[in-house]
């Protein structure tokens, strides 16, 4: 096990474990999804990431090309679309807070804390959709951004 800092959090990781699960995802959610949503946030995957936050998933052991799932919200007035994702690691939070709140009767959401204008992170205890097979210790990373549409395509509605 690892220890990695990060903002106001410190996690303790299994970068090897973490590594070897995201060594065997042959797609990611977005790729075998393929609606033009997805294939919009391809074609920005690279930019969609600050560097600090590439740098943590490197830590982790996340490859950041292999999201488990995307999710597009709404187009804002600015023209720029409002997706989500997440991603999982093996490990714990050891400091700072796990994001997860509970909404009654209706799920749950995860506070997101702002990196940059068009980019919002945090994490939890869930293993919702996940590539790993063990469930147990797994921190979901959630993202919110705000990317431009770069694809020749139509938005599917």
């Amino acid at each position: 096990m690892e220890v990695v800092q990060f903002k106001n959090w410190k996690f303790e990781v299994d970068k090897t474990l973490t590594l070897e699960t995201y060594t065997g995802v042959t797609n990611s959610g977005s790729t075998s999804c393929g609606c033009n949503d997805c294939k919009n946030y391809i074609a920005n995957r690279e930019n969609v990431f600050p560097e600090e936050v590439k740098d943590l998933f490197l830590n982790l052991g996340i490859d950041y090309n292999k999201e488990v799932e995307i999710c597009s919200w709404q187009i804002l007035p600015n023209g720029l679309h409002h997706i989500a994702g997440w991603f999982h690691f093996k490990g714990k939070i050891i400091e700072g807070k796990n994001r997860k709140k509970d909404i009654e009767k209706s799920g749950f959401y995860i506070g997101l804390t702002e990196i940059g204008n068009d980019f919002s992170i945090g994490f939890c205890e869930q293993s919702s959709l996940t590539f790993f097979k063990d469930k147990s210790e797994l921190i979901q990373v959630e993202f919110e951004a705000h990317i431009p549409w770069v694809i020749n395509k139509s938005l599917e509605i």
